[in-house]
């Protein structure tokens, strides 16, 4: 390795041809500068030899000096080599120490990472997994192993290191072992563009292993195990992917037409967490609903995390993927329908007023950020919470969208066993009210589909608004390995409506539904779309 020095009176550069096996004090015989002896002191593990991986922390302390004072010439001088001493004492240097690898892993470059010691102040040590009283002598508890000899990698994916386990060994040292999360499989390479409705074979399902420690986590489990065995019999598989704070994983990252994943950049999410140049609710519905967007600002971060690097694509726009439908048009055209607030989220990513040129802007922004014909974008106004909880694609160029009238003739003729009379007259007069107030709105989204070339299929709805127990239009569609169509929806709490509403989505030609039980979801504006991704 070669690396040039300053002398103290920044006279002129030594350049030093530093190799393995070579004495550190033999190399600084040639360097005038107390702070170079300070650092291969520090470097050494005692020895005086230098060894590879002493070399490798050199190198890695070069790259941080010179990126720390804005050079990129790999050569010491004192400015820099005052900024390393003085970051050192103050204990800011020692993750790099570490060496500790986090962030991305390919599955091929596992075997890159070597097992080292250290000592938490800094000094390295040769570290044998075959010797576990290596050291003994002049070891003490600070003594940290990381091993990463029994990381089981497929050489094909990606994972994710965001933290070390540590065990106590008999000699009083520890050993680090790094947890790894497996990315999501990457969406390129199909030969189809990717719609959330039927007409796409679906091959993986991925889901939070974020178990809440309410009623929602103790439901994790059952949801997993219908999953999977709905997979198994149509021919997908299920994926639990890490999160720690957040489950809605839909709404994190949308899969776009090519099967990358759009996130939000930091600069949209910071503009649109601070800014208020725009009102984001739609002021026609405020007498109907006032629920907002959901918390993608706060756990976007994490759930890149899950995502393979060059499957990411970051927004300009503000998008939460429970306010966009993927759609294709009837012709397999890569489209999507948007709730119009979305428009107003972007606006304020943006920076910009809302004014008829900037909201153009923002629809331009929101297509190139989708990869999508501006064209083939279809934006719908709301009445609640994100459109996913109340319209969802079908075959190509179809769009269920809720029906409350037929939803209320069916509870007025039905027999539901677990619901009273007093209840029921309840629920009937709740929906009476939430139809007659979302009528407009609903006339308004429905006539800019047919506008776009939707087909509408009306589909009865039981729920007053985004929050309610009885949800069939959020759900996740594809077609079977046997070339079946399936969907899979929310299971309510009564068998009749289940029923009923099966006999409604089998006449748009699905030929099977399936049912999963998703209710504390559905008391968080949620379900089944919403905390699943699909590749």
């Amino acid at each position: 390795m070669g690396v040039s020095i300053y002398n103290n009176d920044n006279s002129k550069i030594n350049k030093l041809d530093l190799k393995v096996g070579n004495s550190w004090a033999e190399s600084s015989k040639n360097v005038n500068n107390k702070i170079y002896d300070s650092l291969w002191n520090l470097l050494d593990n005692g020895d005086g030899i230098i060894q590879q991986n002493e070399l490798d922390m050199l190198n890695k302390l070069l790259e941080i000096t010179d990126t720390h004072c804005g050079k990129t010439d790999k050569i010491l001088d004192n400015e820099e080599l005052n900024k390393l001493e003085n970051a050192i004492n103050r204990g800011h240097i020692k993750d790099f120490l570490n060496m500790k690898a986090f962030g991305t892993i390919k599955g091929s470059d596992a075997s890159k990472l070597k097992n080292f010691s250290y000592l938490e102040s800094g000094k390295l040590y040769p570290y044998d997994p075959e010797s576990p009283n290596q050291n003994k002598t002049k070891t003490n508890e600070n003594l940290v192993n990381v091993d990463y000899s029994n990381l089981k990698l497929d050489e094909n994916s990606e994972y994710y290191i965001d933290t070390y386990t540590y065990t106590e060994n008999p000699d009083g040292s520890k050993t680090a072992i790094p947890v790894i999360t497996k990315k999501q499989d990457s969406g390129q390479g199909r030969n189809y563009n990717w719609s959330e409705g039927l007409d796409r074979t679906i091959s993986k399902i991925s889901i939070a292993s974020y178990y809440y420690e309410n009623d929602k986590g103790n439901q994790l489990p059952e949801i997993l195990y219908e999953l999977k065995a709905i997979g198994k019999e149509v021919g997908f598989e299920v994926e639990e992917i890490g999160m720690e704070s957040a489950t809605w994983v839909e709404n994190y990252g949308i899969r776009r037409a090519d099967g990358k994943v759009l996130l939000l950049s930091n600069e949209a999410a910071s503009n649109a967490k601070y800014s208020h140049i725009n009102n984001t609710i739609d002021p026609n519905r405020i007498g109907i609903s006032k629920s907002t967007q959901g918390k993608s600002i706060e756990n976007y971060k994490e759930f890149k995390n899950t995502v393979q690097e060059n499957d990411i694509v970051e927004s300009k726009s503000f998008l939460e993927g429970g306010n966009v439908l993927n759609t294709c048009l009837a012709d397999g055209t890569a489209g999507a329908v948007i709730g119009s607030e979305s428009i107003n989220y972007t606006l304020n990513a943006m920076k910009l007023k809302n004014t008829p040129e900037n909201v153009e802007k923002a629809k331009l922004q929101i297509a190139e950020d989708l990869g999508i014909n501006p064209e083939n974008i279809t934006f719908i106004p709301q009445f609640d919470f994100h459109i996913d909880m109340s319209y969802r694609p079908l075959h190509n160029g179809e769009i269920a969208v809720p029906d409350y009238e037929e939803g209320i003739r069916i509870l007025k003729e039905t027999q539901i066993s677990g619901m009273d009379e007093a209840a029921k007259s309840e629920l009937i007069k709740q929906l009476e009210e939430f139809s007659a107030k979302s009528a407009a709105i609903r006339s308004e989204a429905e006539q800019a589909l047919s506008d776009s070339g939707y087909k509408i299929v009306k589909m009865p709805c039981f729920s007053d608004s985004g929050k309610a127990k009885i949800n069939y239009m959020n759900g996740v569609g594809g077609t079977s390995k046997t070339g079946k169509s399936f969907y899979i929806t929310n299971k309510s709490d009564y068998p009749e409506l289940n029923e009923a509403v099966q006999k409604y989505f089998k006449n748009t030609g699905i030929d099977k539904i399936y049912f999963v039980s998703t209710q504390p979801f559905l008391n968080n504006y949620g379900s089944i779309d919403c905390i699943t991704q699909e590749v």
